[in-house]
């Protein structure tokens, strides 16, 4: 039996909220198509859309540099992914004994994947609740262990609304980069980050809430996403109640935070990027 290899990287454990309600008011025809047209797909769609800068340009367009290409490229092949009953797990292996700066460009495309794909989901009417937590973890078909796992698994139940959150781990490291960055002055790569990856002031059970980095999966300057827009309170409770979901009084909650976190991106972060110059 060959030696189990566990890799460092990034994970991204994400749950969908209402899923039982779809499992229990639909039959079972019908939540398999919305499971195979949609969850199933998603993942191929939107690696597809992610590498679609590269794959055309137009002619009065200046081509990526072919070893940004190749960078972005190799990044989205090694993200992998498990999709499990009302579940999906997301992982990206990186080589800790890279460059800073590449290990930034790692962490920015992985956000970028777990926003698109919470964007999507949402749109689709599945709204996801998720974390991301870094380190040593093991995945082969669909076996996987790893404390990282367990770390975005518990970050996850604590939430309470449709986002994702960095765990205690992931947020130091974080945290470290963007200091640096500062101190490098490396303006480019820090105002990526902070699009993508925003602090804010969490729900979480048991009434508590919590200043924790949070993936913007709101809106987002990147090829293939689409903004959240038009009426926010109806787009968010048309995405809770899609596939004969019922917004029980449990529900109404996540509903109202989701709603104000997406009100809190588009007011804030979409407005200073306006600012710009």
């Amino acid at each position: 039996m060959s030696e189990i290899q566990p890799a460092t990287g990034f994970v991204g454990y994400f749950d969908i909220l209402g899923y039982t309600q779809i499992m229990l008011n639909n039959n079972i025809h019908k939540t398999a198509q919305f499971v195979s047209d949609t969850l199933m797909n998603i993942p191929r769609d939107m690696i597809d859309s992610l590498r679609s800068p590269y794959q055309s340009v137009r002619p009065l367009e200046v081509a990526p540099e072919s070893s940004e290409r190749d960078d972005w490229s190799q990044i989205l092949d090694r993200v992998s992914w498990i999709i499990f009953s009302d579940s999906i797990l997301i992982s990206l292996p990186f080589d800790a004994a890279l460059p800073e700066r590449d290990l930034v460009q790692n962490y920015l495309a992985f956000s970028i994947v777990c926003a698109s794909l919470m964007n999507r989901c949402f749109s689709a009417g599945f709204p996801l609740r998720g974390a991301i937590s870094v380190g040593e973890f093991f995945i082969e078909d669909r076996c996987f262990a790893g404390r990282p796992i367990i770390n975005a698994y518990y970050a996850t139940q604590r939430l309470e609304l449709a986002g994702c959150v960095l765990d205690e781990g992931a947020n130091s490291l974080i945290s470290e980069w963007r200091k640096h960055l500062v101190k490098k002055g490396e303006r480019n790569l820090l105002d990526k980050l902070d699009q993508t990856t925003i602090l804010y002031m969490v729900p979480l059970k048991e009434n508590q809430d919590e200043r924790l980095r949070t993936i913007n999966w709101v809106v987002l300057d990147t090829p293939g996403f689409s903004a959240i827009a038009g009426d926010i309170r109806d787009v968010t409770t048309r995405a809770f109640l899609m596939h004969n979901k019922i917004a029980i009084p449990a529900v109404q909650g996540k509903i109202n935070n989701t709603e104000m976190f997406i009100r809190h991106v588009l007011t804030n972060l979409h407005r200073d990027e306006a600012k710009e110059p």
